[in-house]
């Protein structure tokens, strides 16, 4: 294994996840580099965005599309909140 290989899985908290989800630009693409870079201002690793991507679109609150000709792929929030979905009763 290359020791440049990303790890699967980066631990990071909801209450990470929101503030990042939050601090992508509202109703405006950016490209992904510079989402990483929003992330990264937080303190977080720069692998974590892959979390946050997911978690977001998951959520309802990123929306995400690629220009598969240019190589480019951009992220968008287009809610005001980092949605939760409410705890399933057992």
């Amino acid at each position: 294994m290359s020791s440049h290989a990303l790890p699967a899985h980066v631990p990071i908290s909801l209450a990470q996840i929101d503030a990042a989800l939050m601090r992508l630009p509202y109703d405006q693409w950016i490209l992904m580099p510079a989402a990483a870079a929003h992330v990264q201002e937080l303190g977080l690793p720069r692998e974590s965005l892959t979390t946050v991507i997911r978690t977001g679109r998951r959520r309802g609150v990123l929306r995400t599309k690629k220009e598969p000709d240019l190589r480019l792929c951009y992220v968008m929030r287009v809610a005001e909140a980092p949605y939760r979905r409410a705890a399933v009763p057992a």
